[in-house]
């Protein structure tokens, strides 16, 4: 049997890092937490579609697989529900039917793209981007070239007003979580981690959506439900 090289022991490794959308890791005080797996994606864009992700990247002050990742996480439908497992990694049951390869005709670009992309986007961005590709029958590129193009970020007006809010909603959970301290007998009650202001969904702390949970996720999926039926 021929011997992987480095580099394909490395591909290897980080291709089944990816089959799972979360993993266990080990945090530098011997605790056990939770990340989010990476998978690559490499695609071929437009000149222009490559310039707006520049920008977008710029003016959010994140990296591009990060602006790609929020593009596709926050303007793609969720093809997932959450599962009944007590295992933390174990979080979504995706339709296996939409993750393979389908009988539909896939719908590619007209032209050629002009840049060609390769970044590694979370597992939870890249399942959603191959269920679309095959609920729609149109090609990762022709996809995520649109998602690009269509994005409209928060205005710098926007993220004052969610930031003034957070801090009046963090302020406003102290006293509630002092309050329930004093009172024992009080019922634990699950706050909302988003609210609409302006047409759009904000998280109340202001997280990128390549850092919620499985709840944020579900949570911002049914508001934008909500918002748009």
């Amino acid at each position: 049997m021929k011997k992987l090289t480095k580099d394909q022991k490395h591909y290897r490794k980080k291709k089944q890092d990816g089959e799972k959308d979360f993993r266990q890791t080990t945090k530098e005080d011997g605790t056990i937490g939770i990340r989010v797996t990476r998978k690559t994606i490499n695609v071929s864009i437009s000149q222009a579609a490559f310039e707006r992700l520049l920008e977008l990247s710029e003016s959010e002050q994140l990296s591009r697989w990060k602006m790609l990742t929020r593009i596709i996480i926050t303007q793609i439908p969720m093809y997932a529900k959450l599962t009944t497992s007590s295992s933390p990694t174990k979080r979504y049951d995706w339709d296996e039917s939409l993750l393979t390869p389908t009988d539909k005709k896939i719908s590619y670009k007209g032209t050629e793209g002009e840049r060609q992309v390769t970044y590694q986007i979370t597992s939870t961005a890249f399942k959603k981007l191959e269920s679309h590709k095959n609920a729609i029958a149109q090609s990762k590129a022709r996809i995520i070239q649109s998602l690009i193009l269509n994005y409209k970020p928060t205005t710098q007006e926007q993220r004052d007003k969610q930031n003034a809010y957070i801090n009046a909603s963090r302020k406003n959970h102290k006293q509630i979580t002092k309050a329930i301290a004093l009172d024992e007998s009080a019922s634990p009650v699950k706050r909302r981690k988003f609210f609409k202001q302006d047409g759009l969904i904000l998280h109340v702390k202001g997280l990128p959506p390549e850092k919620w949970d499985d709840d944020e996720l579900d949570e911002f999926e049914s508001m934008h439900d909500e918002l748009n039926n």
